[in-house]
């Protein structure tokens, strides 16, 4: 006799790897200066999109200058895979992550700053051929997110300020698949839900002369409380009614990772600044995602539990910023990110690994106050092989290896008035 959660497992297991990997669906520093330099910022004053790595560099702003940045980021991932039986090639379609950023910050006196940040710093949008061989354990799956961060910063003398700030954050998950039991191409399962959660992040900063300075942040997890989601299914024979019902509503929550960052920037010659930072994503807390689907028709309410048990990951950024001339400034960064994700969970949804990746950026200064400012970031992570699991089948995956890479790319602007 079939279960009726037979259905639901590959649609939970794909959704547990989009809430449990790394900072692999980081959507990209939060600011083209930022992404110029690799996204080592922790201890970075020359851009307010600071504020969402280190709310401790906001009491540095404490001036007279009201200032604002705004600007847009696109990432495209593409990944690759080859069947394990097959030696097929498949690749996945092309599809943007669009994504932005809005900084401001004011101050009140020459202690006391607030600043709001308002980023989408997670996402995806996995999309692979609707025939390929693993589309009954997905074709195609989106994650957005949006942060909003309302902060405060103190100067507490010439040396030293901190900051903490308030997150609001609100997130949408899409995932679709086939059938792949049935004949029919068209039997489809689809899902979609949002939600929101709360959160803080904290900070410090402090320098040393005029040269030497550091940072140090923590931002708290945040669990996207997800209590209006639909299961809808179609193209299922009519003796699969009562398993598969054409609509079902279910609730779930996906958690983001914590962080915590440290970092040291060094003006190396008047006019060269090098700055590196080092983060650690608490990844190990992840270990269970809860999909409860509520009851429809004769078909019963359903619990069940995926257990990923992932780890916490690093992550090493380094970056150069170099004054060219009063208008024109260069960036360039390097960064190494660790994957949390152990073999046993590879999931084509969202492909993950550990990955190297440079970055490059200018930022031209078109009056005194007003600059534009522009970055490109490539990553590339190491070839992963995926094995199907024989004893778990909460494990959906499709036997083969896997490559990917990530584009991504920010222009924006900043002002000061």
């Amino acid at each position: 006799m079939r279960q009726p959660l037979l259905f639901l497992i590959p649609v939970f297991c794909g959704l547990t790897a989009s809430s449990a990997l790394a900072s692999g669906y980081d959507s990209g520093p939060q600011g083209a200066r930022v992404l110029g330099l690799g996204g080592a910022s922790t201890a970075y004053i020359n851009s307010i999109a600071g504020l969402s790595t280190n709310p401790g560099l906001l009491g540095q702003w404490a001036d007279s200058l009201t200032r604002v940045s705004i600007g847009g980021i696109g990432q495209v991932r593409r990944g690759s895979f080859v069947g394990q039986d097959t030696y097929q090639r498949t690749d996945q379609e092309l599809a943007v992550q669009p994504g932005g950023y809005l900084y401001a910050t004011h101050a009140l006196n020459k202690r006391v700053a607030l600043g709001l940040a308002i980023t989408t710093p997670y996402g995806y949008h996995t999309k692979w051929p609707s025939t390929w061989e693993g589309r009954s354990v997905i074709q195609e799956s989106q994650l957005s997110t949006y942060f909003v961060q309302p902060t405060v910063g103190i100067r507490l003398n010439d040396n030293f300020s901190a900051g903490v700030g308030f997150v609001y954050a609100f997130g949408k998950y899409t995932q679709r698949r086939a059938l792949g039991q049935y004949d029919d191409p068209t039997a489809q399962t689809q899902l979609s839900a949002s939600g929101s959660g709360f959160g803080v992040n904290a900070g410090l900063y402090g320098r040393s002369g005029d040269n030497l300075s550091f940072g140090i942040s923590y931002r708290s997890s945040v669990q996207l409380k997800m209590n209006n989601g639909t299961l809808t299914t179609t193209g299922v024979p009519a003796r699969d009614a009562s398993v598969a019902p054409a609509s079902s509503d279910f609730t779930t929550r996906i958690s983001m990772p914590s962080t915590l960052s440290v970092g040291i920037a060094d003006h190396i010659t008047k006019k060269l600044l090098l700055t590196f930072d080092f983060s650690l994503s608490g990844w190990s807390a992840v270990d269970s995602l809860k999909l409860s689907v509520a009851a429809t028709g004769s078909t019963p309410a359903r619990n069940q539990s995926s257990v990923r048990r992932y780890e916490d990951a690093l992550s090493f950024r380094i970056g150069s910023e170099y004054q060219v001339s009063p208008k024109l400034t260069l960036l360039g960064g390097f960064h190494y990110d660790e994957t949390p994700v152990r073999d046993e969970y590879i999931n084509p949804e969202f492909l993950d690994a550990n990955r190297v990746g440079v970055s490059a950026g200018l930022s031209y200064q078109l009056s005194t106050r007003l600059a534009l400012e522009g970055a490109y970031s490539f990553d590339y992570g190491q070839l992963r092989t995926a094995r199907v699991s024989q004893v778990d089948e909460k494990v959906a995956n499709v036997a083969g290896t896997y490559r990917i890479a990530v584009n991504t790319a920010s222009v924006g602007i900043a002002v000061a008035f």
